[in-house]
């Protein structure tokens, strides 16, 4: 796969240059941008400060968004940042509720700043269209629960979008952005995510928008474990763990890669419960590979949860561990 990082001055480049620093990659070849949060800092500021006059249509919204941007990747960010920082989630909205368009869907989420996953998934797919820029929709299932950990994950329920920048096909969970967002920032795994990471979590109706060289089929897609974007962002390898339900006979063993020093802490509770404990574990590491033995003191079915954090140098007298992924155990 191959990995484009812009440097710490696109962001005002994207913004006030030219198109030539977004790479262009053959059809059907799998592209990644990714830039950290500072590199999108000028983009971001300027559309949370966006003035409520420019909010009262998708055309004057969309036009003071991107008036400043000489690139669709630009124009995608600043999209992005305004819907994340001025829209929230609220599952009460609009639920089988119909409109004679999407344009009037759009609207109406643009005027209440509430919305679902469709609302979210619609307002930036008009706003886009608006500025020109080739982007779709993609319904699909997702794992939302850690109860569905190698398990089906039910009917449809969740939409997205893809953008296509510079000839190339990106996809963008802005729900999933807002919901897991901290301190008013919007989680930015979910915006231009590497494919292979995407489909750990994500699975669409039409396989087309997995983006993948080899598609995964839905049954392959229901015997994943739940994972995180924090298995991602610590650096374990995107090629991950296929099998979420593990059968055991007292503890279970996972073999995880990553090239970093991390260290982890594990516990376990009853499927579907509000309630873990910690369980014991022991870790052996070859090269890149970790393997993770986790004794399992009672019986029954139960989800198993993984936490893990960057290996500090220096003594800690409190580790934060961040979810990685859980397992159901039989």
């Amino acid at each position: 796969m191959r990995k484009y990082t812009l440097p710490a001055i696109v962001a005002a480049l994207l913004l006030t240059g030219t198109t030539a620093l977004t790479p262009h990659l053959q059809p059907n070849s799998v592209s990644l941008i990714t830039a950290a949060p500072q590199e999108y800092e000028v983009i971001d500021t300027y559309a949370r400060r966006t003035p409520e006059a420019y909010t009262k249509s998708l055309k004057s919204l969309s036009e003071y968004l991107t008036a400043p941007a000489r690139s669709d990747l630009a124009k995608a960010r600043s999209i992005y940042a305004w819907i994340v920082s001025h829209v929230r989630y609220d599952g009460g909205v609009y639920t089988g509720g119909h409109y004679t368009s999407e344009v009037q869907y759009a609207t109406r989420i643009l005027q209440s700043r509430r919305a679902v996953c469709s609302g979210f998934a619609l307002l930036y797919k008009h706003l886009l269209t608006q500025a020109g820029v080739e982007n779709t929709t993609v319904k699909g299932y997702a794992r939302y629960t850690d109860s569905q950990a190698g398990v089906p994950t039910g009917g449809v329920d969740h939409e997205w979008n893809a953008v296509k920048l510079d000839g190339d096909w990106y996809l963008v969970d802005i729900t999933w952005a807002s919901t897991t967002a901290q301190k008013g920032q919007g989680n930015d795994f979910y915006f231009l995510t590497d494919p292979q990471a995407f489909i750990s979590q994500h699975f669409p109706t039409d396989s087309r928008w997995q983006l993948l060289s080899r598609a995964v089929s839905k049954p392959d897609f229901d015997r994943f474990p739940k994972y995180y974007d924090a298995y991602f962002n610590l650096g374990f390898s995107p090629y991950f763990p296929k099998q979420g339900l593990l059968r055991a006979n007292g503890g279970v063993t996972l073999n995880l890669t990553n090239e970093e020093n991390v260290e982890f802490w594990c516990a376990a509770g009853s499927r579907g419960g509000s309630s873990h404990s910690q369980v014991p574990h022991s870790v052996s590491r070859s090269g890149d590979t970790y393997q993770l033995n986790v004794t399992l003191p009672r019986r029954g079915t139960q989800t198993l949860y993984v936490f893990a954090k960057q290996k500090s140098g220096k003594t800690e007298r409190y580790k934060q561990y961040a979810a990685i992924a859980s397992f159901t155990v039989m």
